[in-house]
């Protein structure tokens, strides 16, 4: 159908940034590529790409159809896999972007096993703290703790876990213990990606500002700090289970300690979220409900 020509070559140039990328996931020519693309924006009377030697940039009109054709995509590509049974058997490349020490040690054994069940996924994992744009940098998913992604259309909860409010004996020893939220504002809080932490009083979540001399966005970093008695910190309670057992850091504020701070699961909100990424989340939330933090 005419109708069709040149929506697949579009898309395909746009997710891989070039028509030579594009035509070589094709199995295509790159002039193929080009002349159907051409013949696309023709047909429809618009310029969808700007072409400079260097990088590919698409058009205010460009980016909107993109959009809407990637979800049809996605949606005949659904429609296609169930009737070769890839509903249960899920195939392709998942771009999935985690951070820090939850990532490291409990997301990456549990998608390492989600590979051996189903060896026809390929996975490309990135770490970072920063906010992504999950349409702009091409990522079909992001787990984050302390976030419900209000911004964000599509998102599930995976499971929640305490935030734990720490510091050394040494630490507290020379500053006092803290008795209530409040007199955090007189100690050195080692602060993490966000300028505040959250507390459980008066039967809501609260956010309380803090601030210190140091700040570092791996969890990690923040644990090696607090046990140096340089402050205190707070962090999700697997940071520092075992640091706690061996008594080189002391829960404090325990009263006001936030129980279910989540980790989420957040889809780009634009356009259908495939099926192998949903039997992703799903499996990481049923490996997770298995784990003993």
């Amino acid at each position: 159908m005419l109708i069709w020509e040149g929506i697949e070559e579009f898309v395909r140039v746009v997710e891989k940034g070039s028509f030579s990328k594009a035509a070589q996931a094709m199995g295509l020519s790159k002039s193929h590529m080009s002349k159907h693309v051409k013949k696309l924006e023709n047909r429809l009377d618009v310029t969808l790409i700007h072409r400079t030697t260097r990088k590919l940039k698409l058009t205010n009109q460009g980016q909107e159809f993109f959009l809407k054709c990637q979800t049809i995509l996605h949606d005949l590509e659904e429609a296609r896999a169930s009737l070769v049974n890839e509903i249960t058997d899920p195939r392709g490349h998942i771009r999935l972007t985690v951070a820090g020490a939850f990532g490291e040690d409990f997301l990456s054994p549990v998608i390492a096993e989600f590979l051996q069940d189903y060896p026809d996924v390929s996975v490309d994992m990135t770490f970072t703290n920063r906010r992504v744009d999950l349409l702009e940098e091409q990522f079909d998913l992001a787990i984050r703790s302390g976030m419900d992604a209000k911004s964000t259309v599509l998102d599930e909860k995976l499971f929640s876990h305490p935030l734990i409010t720490a510091a050394s004996p040494k630490y507290l020893a020379k500053c006092g213990v803290p008795k209530s939220i409040s007199e955090l504002k007189s100690h050195n809080c080692l602060c993490g990606t966000l300028p505040h932490w959250r507390f459980q009083t008066g039967g809501h979540v609260r956010e309380i500002s803090v601030s210190g001399s140091w700040h570092s966005n791996n969890g990690r970093a923040l644990v090696h700090a607090a046990k140096a008695g340089l402050g205190i910190i707070q962090v999700p309670d697997f940071y520092v289970t075992k640091t706690l057992a061996k008594g080189l850091l002391t829960e404090i504020l325990t009263p006001y300690r936030v129980e279910s701070n989540s980790f989420w699961a957040i889809y780009p909100k634009s356009h259908h979220v495939p099926r192998k990424s949903q039997m992703l989340v799903e499996y990481i939330r049923s490996k997770l409900n298995q784990l003993s933090f």
